[in-house]
């Protein structure tokens, strides 16, 4: 469980992003990762994420950053 940020994908903005598949090869700390054919989030991850707006840039709308402190 992340401490300090919470991520989600919207499954329907990934929808017209090709899944999100983009992200597999985007995220410089594996915050994503492929599962049974889907894009999906590595909860052990979250806390690495570092807010560098790699993910909004390559899927727009797709990726959901809350801040938790």
């Amino acid at each position: 469980m992340a401490i300090f940020i919470s991520v989600r994908l919207d499954e329907q903005a990934c929808s017209r992003y090709d899944g999100c598949r983009v992200l597999l090869s985007t995220c410089p700390v594996d915050i994503f990762r492929e599962e049974e054919g889907r894009v999906v989030i590595a909860e052990e991850n979250v806390d690495e994420c570092t807010l560098c707006g790699l993910c909004w840039e390559a899927v727009p709308e797709a990726v959901v950053v809350e801040k938790l402190y």
